[in-house]
């Protein structure tokens, strides 16, 4: 991999970006705060303004979603809005409030599938994960939750309990008081220690960290600051600790970073969480000209995943921080190019460490040939000039080579007049128009009924009457390998509650086993089963205990 841009600073260097692939991150919506599970099974994001977010909204213990039309839904949802922004929002569910939780499992750190929980981790409130929370299924998430609804500042702890969650109870932090919406959290991994991001003054851009400790059951002291060496006059936010609690990570768009936000890191030098290491800034290509931040790392304080917006979009990437020595020999060799003429000519070629602005390696090249062995496993800019032509710096990392089993490599420095690396040639004059997949057997609404699905009374076992039906959905996701759905099962109120839930559980799993074996990546198909709990009528007849005994598809990304 190659990176073609100027770079300077200091801190040690990453390598072997990846942007994390779809459905997790999508073209024409955010992903942010990325949180791996402490088994490191699941990847945890949130994803901001999406349409078919999760919509429940309770209200004096009535879900209001189920129980208004929808002009009486929105003009809810405008004033739960307005109150939370403390401003009029004239469009919620495009709002940057408008926050679910999604998920993905890591299979051998790749990302497969992709999950998005209802009720009560997510309602149409903003609902992000920050941290984990001791050394399980446990999370801190933002706000604080009424189960009669509303929320309320602060932060809460859910836990996950097979595929669900548990109703996120309070975290108690003593004298909690932020003047903006914008709070992140992380906890040391024994919850001894929480390190907020918080505004306490009317100065925007001063928003702070301070660190809080343990005193009982969900219980906190008073924040205090961390100090000089973290804080600054800027704003420090989406703080991280590793799992030894020796390490910090955060974001900061202080001076002397690369452009925007940049993730910094400081080590803790004693036991009070209030002395650290003059933070330094992470190397490229975490780091970039446009806003990172979110920083997560695992526990083998080498792979991190963190937030970048550097394709348009914010969007969730990972890399690595370590790097080992080189294996063996690594030799370039360097082609000094005429831009004009396309042929090797005469010139001199510069090098030096990509992440200083020292260039004290030179070599003049009279036929336009040049070789180079590295001898350290850091990354090497070069350039080439001659008069007034001169080639852009090229970025080449040893790290990529390597992990690619290369130990040979040739590439070319091009130089044009005046260093107009921009040829016309290469200009787009014409608009690139994206076309949005279109989906024609399903409609991109919240909840898609899957008809003519019949079962064997009171089991999970699907009669056959219902196979054109699945087959019917298994040929649509065959043809659309984007589509990720939900299938979602439901039950009249006829038996035990928690029967009836796992009934339909067990169900909408039965026809996920239908789709798998008629060859639908398993991955592509999430199921859940609500049992009594979300009917579409009430249930007093025969035909409403009908309607309310249902499958139904969510499409969860496409």
């Amino acid at each position: 991999m190659l990176f073609f841009i100027p770079l300077s600073g200091q801190g040690f260097s990453q390598h072997s970006l990846k942007k994390i692939d779809y459905p997790v991150n999508t073209d024409y919506l955010d992903e942010i705060c990325p949180v791996v599970s402490f088994d490191e099974s699941l990847l945890f994001f949130t994803r901001v303004a999406d349409p078919f977010c999760e919509k429940t909204l309770y209200i004096d213990s009535f879900d209001v979603f189920l129980t208004l039309d929808e002009a009486g839904y929105k003009k809810k949802l405008l004033y739960v809005f307005g109150q939370i922004a403390s401003k009029p929002i004239s469009d919620p569910l495009s709002s940057s409030y408008n926050q679910d939780i999604w998920y993905t499992k890591l299979v051998k750190d790749e990302a497969q599938g992709i999950f998005h929980p209802g009720y009560p981790i997510n309602d149409v409130l903003p609902n992000s994960i920050c941290s984990n929370f001791g050394e399980g299924n446990s999370y801190v998430v933002i706000n604080q939750f009424d189960p009669r609804g509303g929320i309320d500042r602060g932060f809460s702890i859910t836990s996950k309990l097979n595929i669900d969650f548990t109703f996120p109870k309070p975290l108690e932090i003593k004298n909690f008081i932020t003047k903006s919406n914008d709070v992140n959290i992380t906890s040391s991994l024994d919850s001894s220690v929480l390190i907020l991001a918080m505004q306490q003054t009317d100065t925007f851009e001063n928003m702070d960290l301070f660190v809080s400790f343990h005193l009982g059951q969900h219980k906190y002291s008073q924040p205090i600051t961390m100090g000089k060496g973290i804080n600054t006059a800027f704003r420090e936010s989406t703080p991280m600790l590793t799992h030894d609690s020796k390490r910090l990570y955060f974001t900061s768009d202080r001076p002397g970073g690369y452009g925007g936000k940049d993730i910094y890191f400081s080590d803790r030098k004693d036991f009070t969480f209030t002395e650290w290491s003059t933070p330094e800034k992470l190397n490229p290509p975490v780091n970039s000209p446009f806003h990172d931040s979110h920083p997560h790392v695992k526990k083998d304080n080498n792979a991190i995943y963190f937030t970048s917006n550097r394709d348009g979009t914010s969007d969730i990437f990972k890399a690595k921080l370590i790097r080992g020595k080189l294996s063996g020999e690594l030799m370039l060799t360097i082609h000094i190019i005429n831009g004009e003429t396309g042929k090797k000519t005469t010139g001199e070629l510069y090098w030096g460490d990509a992440y200083t602005d020292k260039r004290e390696g030179f070599f003049r090249s009279k036929d336009g040939v040049c070789g180079y062995k590295f001898f350290e496993n850091k990354p090497i800019a070069f350039k080439a000039v001659n008069r007034n032509f001169a080639s852009e710096e090229i970025i080449i990392d040893p790290q990529e080579l390597s992990d690619a089993g290369i130990n040979k490599f040739t590439f070319e420095l091009v130089m044009y007049a005046d260093g107009n690396y921009i040829r016309k040639e290469h200009v787009i004059t014409e608009p690139v128009i994206l076309q949005k997949e279109i989906i024609t057997e399903l409609d991109l609404n919240n909840a898609i009924m899957l008809n003519n699905i019949y079962f064997e009374r009171t089991k999970p076992v699907v009669l056959p009457e219902s196979y054109p039906s699945i087959n019917k959905l298994a040929e649509v996701l065959l043809s659309r390998k984007k589509l990720y759905i939900q299938i979602v099962g439901h039950t009249d109120n006829v038996g035990d509650k928690d029967a009836l839930r796992i009934l339909s559980e067990q169900r909408a799993e039965a026809i996920k086993t239908l789709l798998t074996e008629r060859g639908v990546p398993p991955f592509r198909i999430d199921t859940i089963g609500y049992g009594d709990t979300r009917p579409l009528a009430s249930n007093d007849t025969e035909a409403n205990k009908s309607r309310n005994r249902r499958v139904e598809i969510r499409i969860i990304s496409q």
